[in-house]
């Protein structure tokens, strides 16, 4: 299982230096206090997954990387330079046609359909059409998404967005794990809504609701893999 090898602090000061950003700049970008800033530079804290996709976003880096995994500092150089490891999905299972019109999606391990599992077992990459508009891809496991055509084993992409519509299908960590459910948002309550009769829904409420955080929108789905 792929750990961490750097600390949240440890990547946003580096990410503060190479881009060249003041914290209050940082601070103006995405909106969090500079007093939440300095907590995370200094380590007093972590941001949180809604602020790390803000901090990410702003300083046009890798929320993998901020997080600490070993992967590229930039989304640009994720794409162009991407590791040299053997894929974690078995070979032919998604064609190489022309690389002019392919991209590099990261493939950030695999999530369930049913219980929230620790979110991220492995970091490699598969090549897409580059028409497709997403940022990162997870391997289903379980069969609570079947209704909507997510099958165990299937790699579901995601665009990265810390909010959703009601109704839409999102990979979302609940205490640092993640699952892949419809996510419906009501005053002092979330549902984790299942595509399969056979799954009870997941209800949050209270203090619980700091714990869940939205961290992609699925726009489409492989199967048969």
């Amino acid at each position: 299982m792929d750990s961490p090898i750097a600390s949240v602090k440890d990547r946003l000061n580096l990410a503060l230096s190479t881009k060249r950003v003041t914290a209050a700049e940082l601070s103006r970008r995405t909106g969090i206090s500079k007093g939440s800033i300095s907590q995370y530079k200094n380590g007093v804290v972590n941001p949180k997954q809604d602020r790390i996709y803000l901090i990410a976003n702003a300083l046009g880096i890798s929320e993998a990387w901020l997080m600490g995994y070993d992967v590229p500092m930039s989304k640009s150089e994720a794409a162009a330079n991407p590791q040299s490891s053997e894929s974690a999905l078995p070979n032919g299972a998604i064609p190489a046609p022309d690389v002019a019109g392919m991209k590099k999606i990261p493939v950030l391990g695999s999530s369930a359909c049913g219980t929230p599992i620790e979110a991220v077992r492995s970091y490699n990459y598969v090549e897409v059409d580059s028409a497709l508009r997403a940022d990162f891809a997870l391997i289903a496991e379980g069969k609570s998404m079947t209704g909507a055509g997510i099958l165990d084993g299937s790699l579901v992409f995601f665009q990265e967005t810390p909010n959703v519509d009601n109704g839409q299908i999102a990979a979302v960590t609940v205490d640092n794990a993640t699952t892949i459910k419809r996510f419906y948002q009501y005053p002092g309550l979330v549902i984790l809504k299942a595509c399969n009769p056979d799954f009870e829904d997941q209800e949050y409420t209270g203090d619980e609701l700091e714990n869940i955080h939205i961290f992609g929108k699925a726009v489409a789905c492989l199967t048969g893999l």
